[in-house]
This record gives structure tokens, C-alpha cells and sequence, in this order.
């Protein structure tokens, strides 16, 4: 159990515990108490480790076993950033300095400065970083190993969505909080309480601005007091007039004020779940693909894939390169066909490419964990993809459940097939 929870602990985004080891600020004569293939691991990291769970747990109470526990957890983060090292696994830039945002964010809605918050961890921003990029590399192999060990079939998505917990997952429901300015009926002139109202919604739409402290200090609504929270509520228990401000909303947005006979309100959507429509853009697209291996460098697939761009830029035909040069060998033969793509179905980094080129145009080559691209976007069109996005969801929802299990497991296979020596 505990090493479930350190698991838990360190890959949260809203309390960093790992981070980049500056051999320097601890005494010369640093002990070796692991060695993990060819790297070793501190006495020290174990301690700034152990200090940190302690910072930010004050309830954690330590035993005879936490030292070990501790290491067995940092052997297992070097054996997984090693497995990431070898297939060149890197995290974008863009993507660490969102986190970092939302870690300040979290933050400030705490009413704590991000200095002080660095402090208490013990790190700078630079080593918060270094830590940020650690964490979604070890989530990133974890997601990819794990996610391919677990094996969903239509006949288990099919009993889900039969049993009474898939029937009620399936309902329409929408978790709403909820600002109301009352108008009393001797009021003449709305305009200041519209005035406020506008007021409100754009203090509302600040980073960092906590709808719930808002809800408490203005709305004379029933659920003030408790930050405006109207709780999980039903499609057909909504009034018809919040439903239709809420019906296009996604989880997180807020309303534009709007009037009804007992005054001015304002909507946030906390979150939304079941069976709706959903209106989304599907691509078709072709891609040529030149990975990097141990033979083959990141630089020359780099220079690879740059010449193939300057080919089709002097006119080259896209499928026939992919024909020849291609290396993902399931679109291979077929010109990198990909078919019609569904949302999620590639890396975020793919994805972006994909939503920002042009139909009938190819991108300039970029990078993925799987090597560098160029794609072409053939055609696009919106349809509504509830049954697959359902069905998808429902995948999601037994891996979830699954995902612990085979974590554990996948965790005493890698310790057995790699060469690793306590010397604690």
C-alpha cells in the first residue's frame, strides 16, 4: 500500500516531490545505496526524498520500513527513465511550462505565494522543472507499457453499458455552481445590478479568481454559503433556462449573466457527464514516419526526415515517399494511410500538427516519442461520434480500474529482469 501512495504522491501535478540532484549541496562523502543498472543511487536522494514526503504529508508517520520502501520507489522511477532514455522519450517544452502554470495556479488558491512554495519543497524553478519533466516522462511509460498489457473486449465494453452502474453512468448529468444577484420587485432600474453582474463575470474569468469565494461574498442564491455548489444534478432535474445556457459548455467555462424572475445569475460548469452528443472534427491522414534508434541517431533521423520535406516541397508525390521511406510498418504499404482519426487516437504533439495543417496540405516534420513526421491532412469533417467516444470512455473506465493491478505487476517484472544491487 505504501508504495502505491508514494506512486500517487509523485506523479501528482499538485505536489512535486522529486527532483534534479545537485551533488554539490550535500557533504562530499555522499554513500551509495543502489546501484540501477549503470547509475547509482544516494543516500542523500533518500533523505531529501523522506524530508519531502514529511513536508508535505505532516501526518505521515514513519517506520523501520520507510527507508527501504523509499528506495524501492527510486530504483523503480531510474529503471522507468531508463526504459524512457532508450527510446528517446522527451517531453515538450510547452507542456512543462503549462504544468508550471497550473502549479502556481493551485498555488495562489491556497493563498500561498509560489516563493514560499518553493521553499517549503526545498527547490528552486529551475529543479521544479527538471522535476515536472521527470514526472510525465515516468506517467508517459507507465501509460504507454501498462495501457498496452490490458486488453479491452467488445463483449466487457458491451456488459458494462448492460449493468446498472454503465445504465446511470450513461444519464445525461451536469455538476453546476451557481451566483444569483435577486432583484427585489420594488427595483425600477436593473442597470447596476447588471452592471455588477458584468463585473463579477469578468473577476470570474481571471486566472486564479475561485468562483466558490466569489459565490460566498455576492450570491444570494440557497447554496451561498456553500460556495455556490448546486451538486450532480440530472439533465431533466435542470431548469429549462440554466440548460440552455449550460448546454454548449464545457467543464470549467462560465455563463454570461442572464435575467430570470428572481434576479441576475452566473453558471459554471464544474463538470458534465453521460450520453450526449458529441459534435466533434475528425481528420484523414497520411504520414511518413523516420524513428531514431541505438543505430540510428535522433540527428540523422532529424536530417532524414528534413530531406524527404525538401523532396516534396520540390514536388515529390506524398505517397509514394511513404511507400519507400516510411518506417511505421502498419501504414507503410498503403502511403501512411491513417484513415479517419478520432480524437485522442494520437500523441498530443501529432494531434496539434494534425488540427493546425491545412486540408490538403503536408506539415513541416516535427517530433514524437515515436521519431519525427511529416503528415499530410487529405480531408476533415464533423460528425457526431457519441457511440465511439462512448465506447472509448468505457475503455478508459476498466483500464482505470485494472491499471493498479498491472502497475504492480509490470513494477516486479522490471526488477527482475534488470540488474540492480542494494547495498543499504
Amino acid at each position: 500500500m505504501f508504495k502505491r501512495l508514494l506512486i500517487t504522491i509523485y506523479l501528482s501535478f499538485s505536489f512535486v516531490l522529486s527532483f534534479s540532484l545537485n551533488v554539490t549541496a550535500f557533504e562530499m562523502m555522499d554513500k551509495t545505496v543502489a546501484i540501477v543498472k549503470d547509475t547509482v543511487i544516494l543516500e542523500s536522494e533518500i533523505e531529501q526524498r523522506i524530508r519531502q514526503i514529511l513536508s508535505n504529508n505532516p501526518e505521515f508517520v514513519m517506520d523501520q520500513n520507510t527507508q527501504s520502501e523509499v528506495l524501492d520507489q527510486l530504483i523503480l522511477e531510474e529503471l522507468q527513465l531508463d526504459i524512457a532514455k532508450r527510446i528517446n522519450l522527451n517531453v515538450d517544452e510547452s507542456q512543462v511550462e503549462r504544468t508550471l502554470i497550473n502549479i502556481k495556479r493551485s498555488v495562489a488558491s491556497k493563498g500561498l505565494s509560489f516563493e514560499n512554495y518553493l521553499a517549503q519543497q526545498g527547490l528552486t524553478e529551475s529543479e521544479l522543472k527538471q522535476s515536472i519533466r521527470r514526472e510525465v516522462i515516468i506517467r508517459r511509460v507507465q501509460e504507454g507499457t501498462i495501457n498496452r498489457r490490458i486488453r479491452i473486449t467488445e463483449r466487457e465494453i458491451d456488459e458494462f453499458l448492460e449493468s446498472a452502474q454503465g445504465k446511470a453512468w450513461l444519464k445525461p448529468r451536469y455538476h453546476l455552481s451557481h451566483i444569483l444577484l435577486p432583484i427585489p420587485e420594488t427595483v425600477v432600474d436593473d442597470a447596476p445590478m447588471l452592471q455588477q453582474a458584468q463585473k463579477l463575470h469578468q473577476l470570474l474569468n481571471k486566472p486564479g479568481t475561485n468562483f466558490a469565494t466569489i459565490a460566498q461574498a455576492y450570491s444570494g442564491g440557497p447554496n451561498a454559503e456553500k460556495g455556490g455548489d448546486l451538486g450532480w444534478r440530472e439533465k431533466d432535474q435542470i431548469p429549462p433556462l440554466f440548460l440552455n445556457q449550460v448546454a454548449a459548455l464545457k467543464p470549467g467555462d462560465i455563463t454570461s449573466p442572464f435575467r430570470s424572475g428572481a434576479g441576475i445569475h452566473i453558471l459554471k460548469v464544474v463538470d458534465r457527464s453521460g450520453a450526449e452528443p458529441v459534435m466533434v472534427k475528425r481528420y484523414k491522414v497520411r504520414h511518413i514516419l523516420i524513428k531514431s534508434t541505438a543505430l540510428y541517431t535522433d540527428a540523422e533521423a532529424k536530417a532524414k526526415i528534413d530531406s524527404l520535406y525538401n523532396e516534396l516541397e520540390s514536388g515529390a508525390n506524398f505517397i509514394d515517399l511513404a511507400k519507400e521511406y516510411n518506417e511505421d510498418t502498419g501504414s507503410k504499404n498503403s502511403g501512411g494511410d491513417l484513415g479517419w482519426s478520432t480524437p485522442g487516437t494520437f500523441v498530443p504533439e501529432f494531434e496539434n500538427t494534425m488540427e493546425n495543417t491545412p486540408v490538403g496540405n503536408y506539415s513541416r516534420p516535427f517530433r514524437t516519442q515515436f521519431g519525427w513526421h511529416i503528415l499530410k491532412v487529405e480531408d476533415s469533417r464533423i460528425e457526431d461520434m457519441f457511440e465511439t467516444v462512448k465506447r472509448n470512455q468505457v475503455v478508459k473506465i476498466l483500464r482505470q480500474r485494472r491499471f493498479g493491478d498491472e502497475l504492480e505487476l509490470w513494477f516486479q517484472e522490471l526488477r527482475e529482469d534488470n540488474f540492480v544491487e542494494v547495498l543499504l
